[in-house]
This record gives structure tokens, sequence and C-alpha cells, in this order.
């Protein structure tokens, strides 16, 4: 049986540590190297790391949940040790620190599926896992807030390094805890079927959403919903830099997650249906394009960046447990890090796009761009309605 008071306040920490750490790590590049292209590059190693997610379902499913989830936590801890070491002792290796980073990076996208799928092994039913879900969501969103204010805080005082050891020893916090919350979950056996080749075992959890309605329309979806949330990411600073007041750029994004929080709560108290997730997918679109006329009216135009975070916390929670709910426990690793894939891989070419039209042709059309993106993949949720069994 998960301890859920343990596990709530592992996730918390943990949560807090890996949000300061990517801003720190992040500010430090910058600081140290005055490049921007460094930075571009650990931007990139974080955003690939995720992108790949596909390739580690085997591994996830090949082992329990929950060594999976205590181990890759463990590693993720230790590096961070030693990122922290490298910006002590060898400031200017910074290959070295990129290394241990990306090591970090890798080590939270085992995690993170890994530990949501341990939340289906301890519920009793589909609306106890939807709660679950979006009280996990609340913290995760929580922390990025606490994490964005702490960063600032913490950077004003100390050096990036002293940063990155209190990054370390909260996860170590976290860990320890984890094991705590983990403590009474059985260790899922895996199957002693004789396992296919390593690539087939890669896309067996995309057959396996191809083969089910609302998956294979939920990944298709979430390709195209990949594109706009790095755009959103290149958008809203551009927004705050035109008004001249860096404050609104912190303001933007705490809007969003409060919005988010407020969502989850909501969420956790809706049955999951997929007519719910297309009408709140497709409903994240008016607020967003509300915004090109209130882009000059800051009251408003955080109102509509809360009402987008609310709409958008609705439909992904509401998602996730649509996802869990309809798949089977020998390929849900495999199924959520094919999923993270298809929510990420737009990425890279969204971020370059996003910044091209944002130098020529300016913020209206690339809200337009998004809301239409997000209308089409809307649309395409709602038509799985009526042919999921």
């Amino acid at each position: 049986m998960l301890n859920k008071k343990s596990y709530f306040i592992s996730r918390a920490v943990g949560g807090i540590a890996n949000s300061l750490f990517s801003m720190v790590f992040i500010w430090w590049l910058q600081t140290s190297t005055k490049s921007s292209f460094v930075v571009g590059i650990a931007e990139a190693i974080f955003s690939t790391t995720a992108a790949l997610s596909i390739f580690y379902g085997p591994i996830i499913d090949r082992y329990s949940f929950k060594k999976t989830s205590y181990y890759s936590m463990l590693v993720q801890t230790v590096f961070l040790f030693a990122t922290t070491a490298a910006v002590y002792q060898f400031s200017k290796s910074y290959i070295l620190a990129l290394i241990c980073a990306g090591v970090v990076s890798i080590c939270d996208e085992f995690f993170n599926p890994a530990d949501r799928a341990i939340l289906k092994e301890t519920v009793a039913d589909e609306q106890e896992l939807n709660n679950l879900i979006s009280k996990v969501s609340s913290i995760d969103q929580f922390v990025n807030i606490a994490g964005t204010v702490f960063s600032g805080l913490l950077l004003t005082w100390l050096i990036s390094a002293n940063v990155m050891l209190i990054c370390s020893l909260l996860s170590l916090i976290s860990l320890v805890f984890l094991f705590y919350a983990l403590k009474n979950v059985k260790n899922r056996v895996p199957t002693q079927e004789a396992m296919p080749k390593y690539y087939k075992q890669i896309f067996s959890g995309y057959q396996f959403i191809k083969n089910n309605q609302f998956l294979n329309h939920y990944f298709w979806s979430s390709i195209l919903y990949s594109f706009v949330t790095p755009a959103m990411t290149i958008l809203l600073p551009r927004i705050a830099q035109k008004s001249g007041k860096a404050s609104f750029y912190s303001m933007f994004y705490i809007c969003f997650m409060l919005g988010f929080i407020i969502g989850a709560t909501i969420a956790g108290k809706l049955t999951v249906r997929i007519k719910t997730i297309g009408f709140t997918w497709l409903s994240s679109a008016i607020p967003l394009i509300l915004i090109i006329f209130f882009s000059n009216s800051w009251l408003i135009f955080m109102g509509l960046i809360f009402l987008f975070g609310l709409m958008t916390s609705i439909h992904n929670i509401l998602a996730e447990s649509m996802i869990q709910i309809t798949s089977n426990d020998e390929v849900l690793g495999r199924v959520l890090t094919t999923i993270r894939t298809s929510t990420s891989i737009g990425g890279p070419i969204s971020s370059i796009a996003a910044g091209i039209l944002l130098d020529n042709s300016g913020e209206t059309v690339l809200i337009l761009a998004c809301g239409f993106i997000i209308l089409v993949s809307g649309f395409n949720i709602f038509r799985a309605i009526g042919k999921t069994a």
C-alpha cells in the first residue's frame, strides 16, 4: 500500500529540487560562458531526452515500477551531487557539467512514467486514480511556482554552486521519503515470457496505442499540441519585453500555474470521459485567441492566461487518467513513454518556427497558428467518441 503522505512530501521536495536545478543550471551556464550557444546546447539536451522517451519504455516495463522509480531517483541524486562538484571544482569544465546534467534529465524521464504507473497499482477504482493524479499535478505546479520564486531569491544571496548543492540535498531528502512511501508497495512481477527484440519492444507501445481508439487519436493530437507549448514559452517573454516590465514575465507564468492548480482540483472531481477531454481541449483555444485583442490590457491578459492554464490542466489530467485506465499493465511503461515522446517531439522545430514568426510576422500570426493547432487537435479527440468500447 502506498504511503500517500510520504509520497506527496517526496513529490513536492523532489519537484522543488528539479525546478530549482533547471533554472539555476541554465543561469550558471549563461553567466559563466556568456554564450547563448552553450545555453542552447543545454536546452537541446533536456528536450532531446524527453523526445527520446519512447526508447526507455521497454526497460521500464521489464522491471517493477517500484524499483525503476526508486533507482532512477537514486542515480539522479548521485549525479546532482556530481554536477554540483563539477561546478565547484571544475568551473570551466562545462562539458562535464553538461554530461552530468544530461544524466539527471534522463533519470527524470525514467522516474516520471514509473512513478505515474505506481499510482494505478495502488488505487481501488478509476475515480480514486483520477483524484490522485489531480493531487500530484497540483503539487507539481505548486512546486514550479515555488521553484521560480526560490531560484530568484537564492541566486540573490548565494552563488550558483551553493544553490545546486541545496538542490542535491533536497533530492536526497525526496529519495528518503520516496523509500518510505513505497516501502509497503509490492514489486510487480515482470512477465516470464520470452521477450522480442528490443526494437520490437520499443514500438509495441505504439502498436497498443494504435489499436486503441482513444489512445490513437490522443497520440496524434499530442504531436500537434507539442508545437504549441514551446511557442507559448517564446511568446510570453516577447510580450513582457514589449511592455518594458520584466515583472510581467514571471506574472504570466504564475497566472498559468495558478490556473493549472485550480484546474487540477476541478479535474479530480470530474468523471473521466473522452467528451470532457475534447471539450476542455477545444475550450483552451478561446482564451488564447482572445489574447490578440487584449494584449495591452494586462489585467485581462493575465486572466486569459489563467483560463488557458485552467483548461489545459483539466484536459491534461483527465487524459492521463484515461491513458492509465485504458492501458494494460504489461505495456503501461511503453505507452506512457511513447505518449511522452509525442508530447515533446515538436519542441525543437516549434521553438525555431515561433522565433521566425515573431521576428517577421508578429504575435498575432503566432497566436492564430497555435489556436488553429489546438482546434484541429481538439476535434481529433472528439473523433474517438463512440469508437472506444
